[in-house]
C-alpha cells in the first residue's frame, strides 16, 4: 500500500514541500509543475517541533489543510483546460493571455475553491467590454493602465440607467481586479501587481461608514424567532459566536473542529487574507452546529446554504420578525462577534487575532464604536439632571 502511495505521489503534478525556518519551523509549500512550467506557492501553513501533544495535534492539523489545498489545486488543474481552449494552445504562452482570458480562467479558479458569487468578476468583464479594453495583454497591465481603469470608474462609467457608481461600487470593482491580479502573480503570469504602483491617492478609497451589528439582547430576539431556512439561522448565529466570514462558513469542514477534553477549536484558513487563525468554540457557538449526518471528516459542516443575496434576503425577513430594524446582512454577525467581545471585556489584540486581521488598526474600528455606545450611555444619564 505504501509503495502504490509513492507512485501516485510521483504522479502528481503537484507535491507537498517543506522548507525549514530560521526558528525550527517547516513551512509547507506546493511544489507545481504544469505545462512545463513550476511554480510554488506557499500556504502559510507550518510545522512546529513536536515536544508535546498540543504540537502534534496542530502538525495534524496543518497536514490535514495543506492536503486539502493539495486536492483543490489538483481539481484546479484539470478545471483550467475547459476554461478557453485556447489557454490550452501551445502556440499561446502564458504572457499572450488577454486580461479577459485571464479573469475567465480566475473565476474559475474562484469557482473551484467554493466561492459562489462571481458577479464581481463578470462586471469587471463588463467594464473593461465598456473601456474597449478586453483585448488588452494581461502582461501590458501597467500602472497607466490602472489609472485610466480609475478615472473611467469614477467620472466615465454609467450604469444602466445612467448614473455614475457609487463610491463603495467603485472601491469594489477595484477590489476585484486587485485580487485577480494577485492571483495572477501567484499563477507566475506576471511578476508583480501593477495596481500596488498606485498611490494612496490614486486608488479608490471607502469610508468607515456605519458598521452595523447587534446587541445581545438582539442576539437573543433572533435565537427565539423562528427562521423559515433553519441552516441559514444556524450559521449565522455560529458566525455571530466565531466571527467568520460567509465564505469561510461556506467552505467549513469538520475537520477544522477540534476536540481536547473539554475544549474545543476552530482552525481554518481565511479565505479572504489566506491567514489561518484558531478560533475556540464556546459553549454558544457549539450549540448552532448541526447534527454531523457522516464520518467523512472532509464533508461541509454547512453544506447546501444558498446563494448569498438569498441569504441575505432571509435575514432581513427574520430579523423583521425578531423586531429588529437595522439593515442585517450576513456579514453584521461578524461585527457582532467583535463589539460583543469587546462588550464582555476582552482586549483588542485578542480579538483582532480571533478576526485573523493582519493589523490591529482594522480591529480599531470596534473599538471606536464601544466607546461611542460608552459615551451614549453616559449622556442619557446626564439628561436626567437637566
Amino acid at each position: 500500500m505504501a509503495d502504490n502511495g509513492n507512485k501516485n505521489t510521483q504522479k502528481s503534478p503537484i507535491k507537498i514541500r517543506f522548507k525549514t525556518m530560521k526558528n525550527g519551523y517547516q513551512s509547507i509549500y506546493l511544489d507545481c509543475y504544469h505545462d512545463g512550467r513550476r511554480s510554488y506557492e506557499y500556504l502559510k501553513l507550518y510545522l512546529v517541533p513536536d515536544i508535546d501533544d498540543k504540537t502534534v495535534r496542530q502538525n495534524a492539523i496543518a497536514m490535514r489543510k495543506a492536503e486539502a489545498a493539495l486536492k483543490a489545486r489538483l481539481r484546479e488543474l484539470k478545471r483550467l483546460p475547459h476554461v478557453n481552449k485556447r489557454l490550452a494552445r501551445e502556440d499561446m504562452p502564458p504572457t499572450d493571455l488577454t486580461l479577459s482570458e485571464w479573469l475567465a480562467r480566475f473565476k474559475e479558479i474562484q469557482r473551484s475553491r467554493g466561492v459562489k458569487d462571481l458577479y464581481a468578476i463578470d462586471r469587471l468583464c463588463s467594464i473593461f467590454a465598456d473601456m474597449g479594453n478586453s483585448d488588452v495583454k494581461l502582461k501590458a497591465v501597467d500602472k497607466h493602465f490602472g489609472l485610466s481603469f480609475m478615472e473611467y470608474l469614477k467620472t466615465g462609467y454609467r450604469t444602466a440607467d445612467g448614473r455614475q457608481l457609487k463610491s463603495k461600487t467603485v472601491f469594489n470593482r477595484q477590489c476585484t481586479l486587485v485580487t485577480a491580479l494577485n492571483a495572477a502573480v501567484r499563477e507566475g503570469l506576471i511578476p508583480f501587481n501593477p495596481m500596488d504602483r498606485l498611490s494612496r491617492h490614486e486608488r479608490a478609497k471607502t469610508s468607515k461608514g456605519k458598521r452595523e451589528y447587534l446587541t445581545i439582547d438582539e442576539v437573543k430576539a433572533l435565537i427565539a424567532t423562528p427562521c423559515k431556512r433553519e441552516d441559514i439561522k444556524r450559521s449565522y448565529l455560529f458566525a455571530c459566536n466565531c466571527g467568520l466570514r460567509l465564505g469561510d462558513i461556506r467552505k467549513l469542514k469538520w475537520s477544522d473542529i477540534t476536540k481536547d477534553g473539554d475544549k474545543w477549536m476552530l482552525s481554518v484558513l481565511m479565505n479572504k487574507s489566506e491567514k489561518p487563525v484558531h478560533i475556540p468554540l464556546g459553549v454558544q457557538a457549539r450549540r448552532w452546529l448541526p447534527k454531523r449526518k457522516d464520518t467523512d471528516a472532509n464533508s461541509l459542516v454547512f453544506g447546501g446554504l444558498p446563494r448569498d443575496t438569498h441569504i441575505n434576503a432571509n435575514l432581513k425577513i427574520w430579523a423583521a420578525k425578531a423586531g429588529i430594524t437595522k439593515a442585517i446582512t450576513y456579514h453584521t454577525s461578524r461585527h457582532t462577534f467583535a463589539t460583543m467581545l469587546l462588550t464582555l471585556g476582552a482586549d483588542l489584540y485578542t480579538v483582532s487575532k480571533l478576526l485573523g486581521h493582519s493589523q490591529i488598526k482594522n480591529t480599531q474600528i470596534y473599538a471606536e464604536i464601544i466607546n461611542r455606545r460608552k459615551d451614549e450611555a453616559v449622556n442619557l444619564a446626564d439628561r436626567i439632571f437637566d
